[in-house]
């Protein structure tokens, strides 16, 4: 990915300065300028799953095409990761040669879309003067937020503002059909593990129904939603804001899903992959017990038990501590609130030392019983919570994969530590 890192700025830092160079543009100037937007389709990286767009603007008579746009970050930066999760990702935009960028995404196996704008010669001076300020050092950086400040609503911002606030006016009033969650889990379907993350990590802020306005931050949202954009033209006659489009070139890979899964493969893999062995080996552990038999099967089976139940509860506990840390210290607001944290709770993470040592030895089974039987019930409200819908939270099929086994864990560890078993 760095080659291809130092190509992209490469042919930005060209496209920039050529622009850069020229003097201010007046209207006569603008009237010949072609202003268009290019959506690029799903790549490979989750990054990548959201497309991306631009806004081209070509002069034929300078020999003039330049794309600009901003989603340009760098995981070189120090501290990438943390800056992210604490919401101070710091994005950039930057003018890229349009021919060298498309050869770019063709190579990438990811579509690309363009419409070509009906702006008056006016619009088209702004939007180039606008462009060439945001461009400049000085004023290129921005903090990164994925729903409300990203490449997407930078064009639609910037489109809107050369429109005299019309899309704004058009797209703030107007609900669509999907909340901030469901087009996240959509473009991520084949991205299970990044799903998982998504679905963990939102509260009940992302389930709120969006606006036109708000879909704009999906780049394909935004190129549909200006396809039905009517503007006064120049005599009073309405025009259509896209004069025209055309797909450039198309992706090999398959399309993106028109809706997400409700309940994925993945999480059924969380719901009976550590269920399943804990019922198996916990029941031949407790039956073993019962009868007062300590032998081999026994002590494998508390063994397998020990093992799932460690695994278990120390994932579980780190997504809780992770969910909890976003909740205090990120500045995603979209994460406030999260449900999530009593079904994924911190705790667990002693439950990981605990329930395994009291299984096996039975040593620190008092407390072993008790942090699993408070997972356990944090788990079952939880669940209560989700299937009723009281929190605003679409999160039931979170819970639907991690609260049975929760609370099988609650039932069982007690069983186990009462009954037979070694003692301190």
């Amino acid at each position: 990915m760095k080659p291809l890192r130092l190509f992209l700025c490469a042919i930005a830092i060209a496209g920039a300065r050529v622009l850069r160079a020229q003097a201010p543009v007046d209207t006569a100037a603008a009237s010949r300028l072609q202003v268009s937007l290019l959506t690029f389709g799903q790549g490979d990286p989750v990054f990548e799953r959201f497309g991306h767009n631009a806004i081209r603007i070509r002069d034929p008579l300078n020999a003039l095409d330049v794309s600009w746009n901003w989603g340009m970050f760098s995981f070189d930066e120090p501290n990438f990761l943390g800056r992210f999760l604490s919401g101070n990702s710091r994005y950039w935009m930057e003018g890229f040669q349009t021919e060298p960028l498309l050869a770019y995404y063709r190579e990438n196996n990811r579509s690309a879309v363009e419409q070509v704008l009906n702006l008056s010669a006016t619009q088209k001076a702004q939007l180039l003067q606008f462009v060439r300020w945001n461009a400049l050092d000085d004023n290129k950086y921005y903090r990164y937020d994925y729903f409300r400040d990203n490449c997407s609503t930078r064009v639609r911002d910037a489109l809107d503002s050369v429109l005299g606030g019309s899309l704004e006016r058009a797209w703030a009033d107007s609900m669509g059909d999907h909340s901030f969650r469901s087009e996240a889990l959509r473009l991520t379907e084949e991205a299970a593990l990044s799903r998982l993350g998504i679905d963990v990590a939102l509260g009940p802020r992302s389930d709120t129904r969006m606006t036109a306005w708000d879909e704009a931050y999906v780049p394909m949202r935004l190129r549909d939603r200006l396809r039905g954009v009517v503007l006064p033209g120049p005599e009073g006659a309405p025009v259509r804001l896209v004069a025209s489009e055309r797909l450039l070139f198309d992706a090999t890979r398959t399309a993106e899903a028109p809706q997400p899964l409700a309940f994925p493969g993945l999480y059924v893999v969380f719901a009976l992959g550590a269920l399943v062995p804990l019922a198996l080996f916990g029941g031949l552990a407790f039956m073993s017990a019962l009868r007062g038999r300590w032998h081999r099967a026994q002590r494998v089976a508390r063994g397998v038990v020990a093992t799932v139940s460690a695994v278990w509860y120390a994932l579980t506990g780190l997504l809780g501590t992770l969910v909890l840390f976003m909740e205090l210290f990120s500045a995603h607001v979209f994460w406030y609130n999260n449900w999530n944290v009593l079904l994924l709770s911190p705790v667990a993470l002693a439950a990981a030392w605990l329930v395994p040592r009291a299984v096996v030895t039975g040593r620190s089974a008092g407390a072993a019983r008790w942090v699993a039987g408070f997972c356990a019930l944090c788990a079952l409200v939880s669940l209560a919570l989700a299937v009723t819908g009281v929190t605003g939270q679409s999160n039931a099929a979170v819970a639907a994969a991690f609260a049975p086994t929760m609370i099988y864990l609650g039932m069982l560890v007690p069983a186990l530590t009462l009954i037979g078993g070694r003692r301190a």
